[in-house]
């Protein structure tokens, strides 16, 4: 079979994910002499910690959004009766996840798995009440040695779809891709060159189209073939539907030839069937690139259950089991709960800890006075059990050498950001152009206010002294106050897209300085548009408006920068074609 393209790549997903991974891994390995790049993560009495102040008892009325209780908790951050509580969010964890493996991770709402993973993944938010104790290595490394280039080796799902609506599936993952390093790096053609020259030209050849694919083979194995030209939406913008833009949320973090992939909550929206295509696909990146793979869901199906190799269960911070998924049901046995026939054992593990476990209850074994009923109780017990003893004995041990190795050639060698500063700047440029410009309806609505406002003040100022100097600078200011405060309605788009921004700065997408510029230049050809429009209300002398021609001669003074105006417009005429209203 020759280099892998999109034709042939979606021959071999037709069958199942395993056939294009196994195909490309093969022919990388074999150009590299050694497995593909793996990253091992350990962490030993990890806690995370935070102060947070209450004012008062929170009950299910006053959490009602009235406008008396909006009010209520404005002012009780002001108030000087509060009160600190200390909160615990994660407790003394310990485990490791292994390359080419997938974990599932088990917890009910609040039990601290969104905390862990993004903890894991370098993406829990710092700040002076919230306190991280506890080591974590990345392949021996600890946390806070790579902690800036970390979102280059892990990838985070977060379970919230925050994109921008107005793209489509197709332009949204292709940002993502191209901002991830797009095609393939120099660091990859070093890497494939240690093998004999034809395995070397083969790998070569393969990679430059597996990378020049990777978008499209990503919408191949997430299933969004049909929806790849609609537009992502929004509660106010029909777009793609929830389970949709569900799963673009997880191709967007596909890209970059991550090491690790934490996934929170990805099957919210989703039918049991796709999400067993998408842990299918994990599972097959697993096993066949290596990757080390951890995925939160909420009560998953029998056949997705059982897709996971390990299965970690938190219970109000604790880990109350990390090990071998077919362990877990027996090793509660162990500890007197039994999981009847017709019940699925993920759900039978989430009941642990809580008031439906009574009815999982039998009789007790030797050496126990009563049933573990607290999630520390189950914990104390996790701690005094073998599998624990060979988690620790795990975390304890020599790194691998292969680990080690992967840490000098890939891992030291890794920047913060994929592209340069102005190549980043230019495809977030892009981008905010292309937002922009399809923000149809506020184009032609400042357009109208623009040209009715300049009418305006030309009749105020109608047949005034224009060698009036007050008046002058009272008809600048007014224009200048117009023109700058109209930029304010552009205040709530920019903080729609805050949720983005954070999401793509956190995984080093772009830095922040190149979404700032990107923002302004997008703004500035408005900007000047409207200050054209205003000012060619009085443009021509033969105009039949008075009041067009008083405004226009208050605004000439400065004569001899005439000639240059009239070049800025003629620059700007191609520009200004795409906001005429149609």
């Amino acid at each position: 079979m020759g280099p892998v393209d999109l034709t042939s790549g979606k021959t071999m997903m037709a069958n199942g994910p395993d056939a294009l991974h196994l195909y490309v891994a093969e022919k990388f390995e074999a150009a590299m002499g050694r497995k593909i790049p793996q990253m091992e993560v350990r962490y030993h009495n990890l806690s995370v910690t935070a102060n947070v102040a209450v004012t008062g008892e929170i009950t299910a009325k006053s959490e009602l959004p009235t406008v008396f209780n909006t009010i209520k908790r404005s002012l009780a951050k002001f108030a000087w009766n509060k009160r600190v509580v200390h909160k615990e969010i994660i407790k003394n964890a310990s485990g490791v996840f292994k390359p080419g493996t997938i974990t599932l991770l088990l917890g009910q709402p609040g039990s601290g798995k969104t905390s862990l993973m993004r903890v894991l993944a370098g993406q829990f938010p710092k700040s002076g009440n919230v306190k991280i104790e506890g080591n974590v290595t990345y392949n021996g490394v600890p946390r806070d040695e790579i902690g800036k280039v970390l979102p280059q080796y892990s990838a985070y799902v977060t379970q919230f779809d925050k994109h921008f609506p107005t793209l489509t599936v197709q332009e949204t993952l292709e940002f993502a891709y191209a901002v991830c390093g797009g095609g393939m790096s120099k660091h990859t053609e070093e890497m494939l060159s240690h093998g004999a020259p034809e395995q070397n030209a083969e790998a070569l050849e393969t990679a430059r189209k597996y990378f020049e694919n990777f978008p499209d083979l990503v919408i191949e194995q997430l299933g969004l073939q049909i929806c790849r030209d609609t537009i992502i939406g929004s509660n106010m913008l029909r777009g793609v539907s929830g389970g949709e833009r569900k799963r673009v949320t997880t191709g967007e973090m596909e890209f970059g030839m991550k090491y690790m992939t934490l996934m929170d909550e990805i099957s919210t929206g989703l039918d049991s069937a796709a999400t067993f295509d998408i842990i299918t696909t994990q599972r097959s990146i697993a096993k066949n690139l290596h990757k080390t793979i951890v995925i939160a869901l909420l009560q998953p199906a029998p056949e997705v259950f059982d897709l996971f190799d390990d299965v970690m269960v938190l219970n109000q911070g604790e880990i109350i089991y990390h090990g071998p998924r077919d362990q877990a049901v027996p090793y509660f046995e162990t500890l007197g709960f039994k999981c009847p026939p017709r019940r699925d054992a993920a759900d039978f593990l989430l009941d642990l800890g809580t008031k439906m476990q009574l009815k999982y209850q039998v009789g007790l074994p030797p050496g126990m006075s009563r049933h573990p009923r607290l999630a520390n109780e189950f914990s104390e017990h996790w701690r005094q059990s073998p599998l624990y003893d060979k988690l620790v004995r795990d975390i304890e041990a020599p790194c691998d050498p292969n680990l080690l190795k992967d840490v000098e050639e890939h891992m030291d060698r890794m920047p913060e950001f994929r592209q340069g500063f102005w190549e980043s700047t230019k495809a977030v440029t892009k981008r905010q152009w292309k937002l922009t410009s399809r923000n149809k309806s506020f184009i032609k609505s400042r357009a109208l206010m623009t040209v009715a406002m300049g009418l305006i003040y030309g009749s105020v100022f109608y047949q005034t002294d224009p060698t009036d100097v007050q008046m002058i600078i009272g008809v600048l200011f007014q224009a200048a106050m117009f023109m700058s405060l109209g930029q304010t309605a552009q205040v709530p788009t920019i903080d729609a897209a805050r949720e983005v921004f954070y999401k793509q700065r956190s995984a080093n997408f772009y830095r922040a300085a190149s979404f700032a510029i990107a923002n302004s230049l997008a703004l500035i050809p408005q900007a000047i548009a409207e200050a054209l429009i205003f000012w060619f209300i009085g443009v021509l002398d033969d105009w039949p408006c008075p009041s067009c021609r008083t405004f226009h001669h208050l605004l000439d003074i400065p004569g001899p920068n005439q000639p240059r105006v009239c070049v800025v417009v003629l620059l700007l005429d191609c520009y200004l074609s795409k906001f005429q209203c149609r």
